[in-house]
């Protein structure tokens, strides 16, 4: 047999599998909510929106920066695992408006990845995510420290025309769904702040 021929067939086949294992396994989705942050540095703000209504998932950002923005969306389907966490799939669109450049649109596929769980200390979040569009990639674990409601934060974030790293402390306003940030882009070397409304 040929194992070049085999292998994309052998690749397609275990997708499928992990699929039908996501649907089969998956439990009630997470609860709804909104999500939206702004983050504010010297020649660039970014902003992100999140929506969740049962399974249904509605992702934005925008970013503004010297040059010019870029903007996105997507809508995602939820694949609860128990015990695992949430993969989320779907389709994205990608704009980008250039000050010197063609404007340009993509369309292509997402894939997410999310938990959330208690810890000793507190509580601990992952999330990363995967779009088909310029490969374009997020990660950022966070650590909540119990009832103080600060937290500490480190993202990673790329795509094939940039890259970042960024680290942040986070700080909740009482106990309401607002949330002051403040932090340090390392590969920009820049400072920046920013705020959070958080209601799931």
């Amino acid at each position: 047999m040929n194992t070049a021929t085999a292998r994309p067939h052998a690749k397609t086949t275990r997708a499928a599998c992990g699929l039908v294992l996501a649907l089969l396994c998956a439990e009630a989705a997470q609860a709804d909510g909104e999500f939206f942050q702004l983050d504010i540095a010297e020649g660039a703000t970014d902003s992100s929106l999140a929506i969740t209504r049962g399974r249904l998932n509605l992702g934005a950002s925008y970013a503004r920066y010297d040059g010019g923005s870029a903007a996105s969306m997507s809508v995602l389907w939820s694949l609860p695992l128990d015990g695992v966490g949430t993969f989320k799939v779907g389709p994205s669109l990608a704009r980008t408006l250039s000050d010197t450049d063609p404007n340009e649109t993509q369309f292509g596929a997402k894939v997410s990845f999310e938990r959330w769980a208690p810890t000793g200390f507190g509580h601990l979040f992952v999330l990363g995510d995967y779009s088909t569009i310029d490969n374009t990639y997020f990660g950022l674990v966070q650590a909540g420290f119990g009832t103080t409601g600060v937290a500490a934060e480190v993202s990673v974030g790329g795509s094939d025309h940039y890259s970042a790293v960024s680290a942040a402390l986070t700080k909740r306003i009482g106990q309401g769904p607002v949330v002051l940030r403040a932090g340090y882009k390392f590969k920009a070397e820049t400072v920046f702040v920013g705020f959070a409304v958080n209601t799931f």
